[in-house]
């Protein structure tokens, strides 16, 4: 079978595609969507985040993303203008996303003001309690998703995903805050891109009030694989 990369600056595992349609429980449905792959890989993914914000100048800069995705465990990185980056772990079926800002970040906070969560990278969203399923929809017009709300104590959320109805694979994901009914964040993947016979995202949106940030990766330089003998090196150094 063919692997899907799930990258959302964005999601971060490595499931294999399985026909998973409306006839399977909402619980199982969703644990396909939690899985990952039996064998460990990695991806080095380089491209340029585009940031637009009412009455501010458009920001743009480099971004870096790489990980190393083991079955029991994911390790990833997200480096920001080459100066500001995160170190993140999540051990499989946890749902516990370990963050860390690397030593000699700089101080300026690119990554919250662009309006991207570090936990976003390993879709901690989705192993929060399971609350209840819509009716399905079609993404786009095109994609039949089944729709789930997720209960998120922690950051006191309620997030709808769309997850594909053929793939389960999550597609898009809204943010709600505890007793209210408009959106505050979006987050949504496309731009599929297959490479050595792995299929990671090309393009990432998120929205929230008055803002929006895209990420665009590039296809030439995309390096993603089977991990090797010894581990490709996946970690990079922050710019001095």
């Amino acid at each position: 079978m063919k692997k899907l990369l799930i990258v959302l600056l964005a999601a971060l595992c490595l499931p294999q595609v399985v026909a998973a349609d409306d006839e399977v429980s909402m619980e199982e449905f969703v644990a396909r969507a939690r899985r990952t792959n039996q064998q460990a890989t990695y991806a080095r993914l380089y491209g340029t985040l585009l940031h637009r914000r009412r009455g501010q100048a458009n920001l743009t800069m480099p971004v870096y993303f790489g990980a190393i995705l083991h079955p029991d465990r994911t390790v990833g990185q997200l480096v920001l203008n080459g100066t500001e980056g995160y170190t993140l772990t999540q051990t499989q079926g946890s749902g516990v996303t370990g963050v860390r800002l690397m030593p000699g970040s700089s101080t300026g906070d690119k990554l919250g003001y662009v309006g991207v969560r570090a936990s976003d990278l390993v879709m901690s969203f989705l192993f929060c309690r399971v609350e209840r399923e819509l009716e399905s929809e079609l993404l786009r017009g095109m994609v039949h998703c089944r729709v789930f709300i997720f209960d998120d104590p922690d950051n006191q959320e309620k997030i709808k995903v769309w997850i594909s109805s053929e793939h389960a694979f999550p597609l898009k994901a809204e943010f709600y805050r505890y007793g209210e009914d408009t959106r505050f964040r979006e987050l949504e993947a496309s731009a599929l891109t297959k490479k050595n016979d792995l299929y990671y995202v090309r393009r990432i949106q998120l929205e929230g009030p008055g803002w929006t940030t895209r990420i665009d990766f590039d296809a030439d330089r995309a390096d993603i694989g089977l991990l090797g003998n010894p581990p490709q090196n996946v970690i990079i150094p922050l710019q001095q």
